[in-house]
Order: structure tokens, then C-alpha cells, then sequence
């Protein structure tokens, strides 16, 4: 019997074990405030009477420990798992259609390990076939369709199976089923193909559109010697506060109600007091808007296969081939371990301004949401 790995991304929130209702059952009471939720693990006394249920819970919890850990370090915010070392593709087999997988390791989406211990020669051409049978790419009558060229993604694929069976122990009650039943889960991997996937988007670019709008001159503006006009400030800020209300911060909103309202004629003063007046709102946004990304978001999915090549085919033959998907040693993205620390930095000793101004500027360079200023 075969069992594909759990597609369980290890949020907890898709059901509690039995045994999570009675978490003070014999015990002492909770602590006020506690709130149960997370994982349940077997605790076990002298005397205790074990069963199947007790042993498989501790395997069931260590398990799920590795694979949250493994999603927390090494899980894009997509979902998608990574190469962490090796799964090379070599073109050099005697076989056409056929490339040979070096030794490596990789972790899919809901943080099951893949461990390729051996180079492992994959036959891309019946996978392909396979593909198509199923409903995916061309419907081809021919097993090896000449070209034009056809572009596949090479994918690898956590599975486990049951595996040494065993007759249980026969007490005699006639209760106990008859039969073997398995005493090993083991776990393996498949290859299999699809069409490459296209670029996700990016969920931090995402986030800094909303936060700071796609217009950088006017944040470039807000660094100049002149700033932006009253009018400028209040609808960039007012377009900002309607599309981020997850922000837990009435100050910005409050302060923008106290800009004074523009009167007939050019009364300087007022237009003096209306620019100060936006001037804070708007640094009250800011403010609020730069702490925001300190959430290191979650990944959000757990994609079960993992991207390790690009194959290029030509009827039976393989003519390209080579590593693809999220690799490398520096995960999380370098990127990000680049700014988060400035950020962290800057909220700690409550960074000013032209400086919070600077970082978000240099935010949108470092992860490529928006041009450099050389391309404004």
C-alpha cells in the first residue's frame, strides 16, 4: 500500500486531536488566559499501559516539529520548498531523453525532507508521456511528438509508503484482526513533470504598493527641499488610509482631520499651517507604515512538489537541461536578510523622517518592487 506525503502545511488550525479537550483532565486546572491550539505530545509516568495510539502521537508530534521547522527556515511566504543543496542535472547518459539527478536535498512546501542519496537517472521522455496522457500540455498521438521544441519543469515529490508487515499479537479474544498490518512507514521521493510555472508575484511588493503607493517621485520628493503642497499630501495620504486599514494606528487619520480646510484667496499662514499640519499626518503614516514590516510573513500554502530543473525536448531527445527553482545555501532570501536588521534598527531607537524616508527608498531598490531612481 501506498501513501503520498502529508500536504498538511503544520498551521494547526484544520482540526485538535481528541485528547486536546481534556488538556487538564487529572491535572491541574489551565492558567487563566490559556488558550490550547497547538500541537498535543504524549506524556508518559511509570505504570503507565502504552498503546499503538501513545507511540504513534510522539512520532506523530516529533514529525510535525521537523516539518514546522523546516517550513519556518526554508518555505518561500508562497509556499513554494527549495533546493538546499546539490539535485544537479546532467545531460551525460548513453540513453536519450534521459538525464541523471545528482545526490542533494531539498524540502517541499509543507516542510517534508527529500533526501536524494545516490545519482538517480530520470527518464524525461516517459514522464513527459505521462503528462500528456493525463490531460497536461498536447494531446500527441505519437509517444514522442517531433519538434517544435517543448519546455517541461522537472519536479521532485516527498512520498511514503507502508512497509514491513507484521501479524499482530493474537491474544485469543477473536477481537484482534486477523492479518499482517505495517510496522514502517518509508518515506521516498518521486520525479515527475509539468509546465514550468510562471513567476509568482512578489507578497512584499505587493505589501509596499499598498503601504507606499507605485508613484516614487513623490516619496523622492518628500526628501527635497521642497515638499510636496498641503493638497499633494492630504490626497496621497487619504488614497494610503483608505487601502491600509489593517494599520492600528488612529494618529495618522486624526491628525489629517486637523488640517485646516482651504479658504478663498492665498492667506499665507493658513496655507503655512495647512502644509505643517499634512506635513505630520503624513509622518504619523510613515511611522506606522515602516513598523508594519517588521511581520515576517508566514508561508501562506504549502506547494507539495519542487522545482529542481528546465528540460528542453525534441522529440525523444533531451537537447537542454539545467537547475531551476529556489537553491542555495543563503536562505532565507539575502535580500531580506539585508534590510531587516536596518528596519529592526530604525524602530528601535524611533528614526526620524528623512531617514525612514531613505530606507523605504532603498527598501524598493533592494528587492527590485520599483526602478532605481536613475530609471524615474
Amino acid at each position: 500500500m501506498t501513501t503520498t506525503g502529508t500536504r498538511d502545511c503544520g498551521c494547526g488550525c484544520g482540526g485538535a486531536s481528541s485528547s486536546s479537550s481534556s488538556s487538564s483532565g487529572g491535572g491541574a486546572p489551565p492558567a487563566p488566559g490559556f488558550r490550547a491550539g497547538g500541537p498535543v505530545r504524549p506524556v508518559f509516568f511509570a505504570g503507565q499501559l502504552l498503546t499503538e495510539d501513545d507511540l504513534g502521537a510522539l512520532a506523530t508530534w516529533t514529525a510535525g516539529r521537523v516539518r514546522s521547522h523546516n517550513r519556518l527556515r526554508y518555505v518561500s511566504p508562497e509556499g513554494l520548498g527549495a533546493v538546499l543543496c546539490g539535485l544537479s542535472v546532467d545531460c551525460g547518459t548513453c540513453a536519450p531523453g534521459v538525464v541523471r539527478i545528482g545526490p542533494g536535498h531539498a524540502v517541499d512546501g509543507a516542510g517534508n525532507d527529500i533526501p536524494v542519496a545516490c545519482a538517480e537517472d530520470v527518464d524525461v521522455v516517459a514522464l513527459a508521456r505521462e503528462y500528456r496522457a493525463s490531460g497536461g500540455g498536447c494531446q500527441d498521438d505519437e509517444p514522442c511528438p517531433p519538434g517544435p521544441e517543448r519546455v517541461y519543469g522537472l519536479f521532485l515529490r516527498h512520498e511514503e509508503e507502508f512497509a514491513e508487515p507484521a501479524a499482530p499479537y493474537d491474544p485469543g479474544d477473536g477481537c484482534t484482526p486477523a492479518g499482517c498490518v505495517p510496522t514502517r512507514v518509508r518515506e521516498g521521493h518521486r520525479y515527475l513533470v509539468r509546465r514550468v510555472p510562471d513567476a509568482q508575484a512578489s507578497r512584499l511588493c505587493a505589501l509596499l504598493r499598498r503601504r507606499f503607493d507605485d508613484r516614487r517621485a513623490f516619496l523622492e520628493s518628500c526628501l527635497g527641499e521642497v515638499r510636496p503642497s498641503s493638497q499633494e499630501l492630504t490626497e496621497w495620504l487619504t488614497a494610503r488610509l483608505d487601502v491600509n486599514g489593517d494599520l492600528c494606528d488612529r494618529a495618522p487619520r486624526e491628525l489629517l482631520c486637523e488640517v485646516p480646510f482651504r479658504q478663498p484667496g492665498n492667506d499665507v499662514r493658513l496655507n503655512r499651517l495647512r502644509k505643517d499640519s499634512a506635513w505630520r499626518a503624513f509622518e504619523a503614516y510613515l511611522r506606522a507604515a515602516v513598523r508594519s514590516l517588521l511581520v515576517v510573513p508566514c508561508p501562506d500554502g504549502c506547494a507539495p512538489d519542487v522545482l529542481i530543473a528546465v528540460v528542453t525536448l525534441d522529440g525523444c531527445d533531451v537537447v537542454r537541461a539545467v537547475p531551476a527553482g529556489r537553491r542555495g545555501t543563503h536562505l532565507p532570501d539575502p535580500a531580506e536578510a539585508q534590510w531587516r536588521p536596518r528596519l529592526a534598527e530604525l524602530v528601535e531607537r524611533d528614526a526620524g523622517t528623512p531617514e525612514l524616508l531613505t530606507f523605504v527608498l532603498d527598501l524598493l531598490d533592494v528587492t527590485g518592487c520599483q526602478p532605481s531612481r536613475d530609471h524615474t
